[in-house]
């Protein structure tokens, strides 16, 4: 979990049967009265009497098919699902994070590979969305490990990143795996707590899976550690109050791939910025008219709230770069410095600027939820569909003679042939009633709804 600094705001990161009957039983002619009997015109037939009827054999119970089936636990196939989990909306007055019930959303993808020696690889990626709390902080709290779906037998490997070899016990047979996890953090380049999982086993074996849960790392870290190298029965995991998903890997297998909506298709506009005459700048120091805000700190709320505007000169520095990756996919970074005023030590003048990455054919603009957190976002072009991870991160330097340096990196991991992005930067004419308020939802809008009054709107490539 992450906190911004000054210019970032300064904050943290059954069923009931009943049945009724009545009659007149047993009442009486009145007195004196004759009652004519019926006389029958024929003989009564003679009633024949029922065989005696067999008792039905009792029906067996079925015997459940396997350990997930017995327990009442759902397997799960590919894609995305939300259930109850663990995360953090606040800290408290030390800092502390504060853990609490709340939606999370996993997602689980998997790939098996015949090896031709009679055994295959099976590669399963397990992921967690962060949640991102009001204040800007982001948390990622779960666990996850493989699974035997027949017994319910869990195993997690004591080192990340290597692999390790266990024998698992079914009944009359034996199987020898060997397997491996690593684990990728949330951050400006990686929008999810990721582990991924490499099992190699016999060909023959058919009951792999895999799980993920709620995990409280502040009060209880010893259920992470527990269960590392060993077996481990699933309803011996700790997981709280939180649900636990468990994914099976034939199922996942023959599940649909989930196809992601494209974002923003409603607001595209066809060449945007030929329409509307725009042009990009380049690296280099710009001086142009723009607002700085004075912040003051409120202890109380633990943050640095924009109490004044003005108009002011600013001087920005620009610097670009990019980065091929080698898997198809490349890294551009804009790099945005700004000076800072220490008025005293509770109060900052600041530049008061909005940036964000666009798409300069469609209009569309991609924000990042918050700081040192990317988001994934779907885009389609020439009826290609593809997607890029914008993320932002901002350091600060100690004061010198009052004054501040800040360096704000935005960053776009996109394909290689993607060449429309650029990063647009204007400025505030009024204080932001919200500044202090993050959505824990990945932004989407035009540039047509940013507001920039009679300030320049500009764009750098």
């Amino acid at each position: 979990m992450k906190r911004k600094g000054l210019y970032v705001l300064a904050t943290a990161a059954l069923l009931a049967l009943t049945a009724g009957c009545g009659s007149n039983q047993g009442e009486e002619a009145p007195e004196n009265q004759v009652t004519e009997a019926a006389s029958p015109t024929e003989a009564a037939e003679a009633t024949a009497t029922p065989e005696p009827t067999a008792t039905p054999e009792p029906t067996a119970t079925p015997v459940p098919a396997n350990y997930m089936e017995a327990n009442g636990i759902e397997v799960l196939g590919a894609g995305h699902h939300t259930c109850e989990g663990l995360v953090v909306t606040e800290w408290d007055e030390n800092g502390e994070a504060v853990v609490t019930l709340g939606n999370s959303e996993y997602s689980f993808e998997v790939k098996e590979e015949d090896r031709g020696d009679g055994t295959k690889m099976i590669y399963a990626t397990l992921n967690l969305v962060p949640h991102v709390a009001e204040n800007g902080g982001w948390s990622a709290l779960a666990m996850g490990g493989f699974v035997d779906l027949q017994t319910g037998k869990s195993f997690v490997p004591m080192n990340s990143g290597i692999a390790q070899v266990t024998r698992l016990k079914q009944e009359e047979k034996e199987y020898d795996l060997q397997l491996a996890v690593e684990y990728e953090f949330p951050s400006t380049t990686s929008p999810y707590y990721t582990e991924k999982y490499t099992l190699v086993c016999p060909s023959e074996y058919e009951d792999a899976g895999f799980y993920i849960t709620g995990w409280d790392s502040i009060a209880d870290y010893e259920a992470f550690t527990e269960r590392m190298g060993l077996w481990k029965k699933l309803n011996f995991i700790r997981h709280g109050e939180t649900e636990l998903l468990v994914f099976g890997v034939n199922k996942a297998l023959a599940t649909e791939p989930e196809k992601k909506p494209v974002d923003g298709a409603e607001l595209v506009e066809e060449n945007y910025f030929e329409t509307m005459g725009y042009s990009t700048k380049g690296e280099g120091i710009y001086t142009w008219l723009g607002t700085e805000a004075l912040r003051k700190r409120n202890d109380e709320k633990g943050r640095w709230e924009s109490v004044a505007l003005n108009e002011k000169e600013l001087t920005t520095t620009i610097s670009i770069t990019e980065e091929l990756l080698g898997d198809g996919t490349k890294k551009i970074q804009w790099n945005v410095i700004d000076m800072f005023e220490m008025v005293s030590e509770d109060e900052v003048k600041i530049p008061y600027i909005k940036c964000a990455i666009a798409d300069k054919r469609t209009g569309l603009v991609y924000r990042p939820r918050t700081y040192f957190l990317a988001d994934l976002y779907m885009l389609e072009k020439d009826e290609v569909e593809f997607t890029i991870l914008v993320g932002r991160e901002s350091v600060e330097e100690e004061p010198v003679d009052g004054m501040v340096k800040c360096s704000t990196t935005y960053t776009l991991i996109c394909p290689e042939d993607y060449n429309d992005a650029v990063l647009c930067m204007t400025a505030y004419a009024e204080i932001e009633e919200d500044e202090h308020v993050y959505l824990n939802e990945s932004e989407m809008s035009s540039l047509k709804e940013i507001e920039h009054w009679e300030y320049e709107l500009m764009f750098f490539r």
